[in-house]
């Protein structure tokens, strides 16, 4: 019989919470704000928002649909931190290719933060 999956602590939780909402508004805010004034042809961010799943964290994009678009909106979901126990997180990116990379094992939360902060490929909207 396997173990059950670590639970997010609420202080890491909320802490990652708080960087994210201070993060994705100071970096992302103006980039929507210039893609709704001019949207051009295809598929466009409307908002980047975070979501928990278990012990997962992703950073999401909400697309708005272009004019052939067969939805008006949908959801992406770009980078993922999983806890893997002892406050320590897997980071990833979701590819093109339909899967997830990881690419950092056992970081500390403030270290997947310098990695999504300093790496486009980890930025929602990239």
């Amino acid at each position: 019989m396997t173990a059950p999956a670590p639970e997010v602590p609420p202080d890491i939780k909320k802490r990652i919470d708080r960087w994210a909402d201070a993060w994705l508004t100071e970096t992302f805010a103006r980039l929507l704000a210039l893609r709704a004034q001019n949207p051009g042809p295809g598929n466009y961010p409307i908002a980047v928002f975070v979501e928990w799943r278990g012990r997962q964290f992703y950073l999401n994009v909400r697309y708005k649909g272009g004019p052939r678009a067969t939805v008006d909106e949908f959801v992406v979901r770009h980078t993922r931190m999983t806890l893997t126990g002892f406050g320590r997180f897997d980071l990833a990116y979701f590819r093109h290719t339909g899967r997830w990379f990881t690419t950092h094992r056992g970081l500390t939360a403030e270290q997947c933060f310098t990695e999504i902060e300093g790496n486009e490929v980890f930025w929602p909207t990239a």
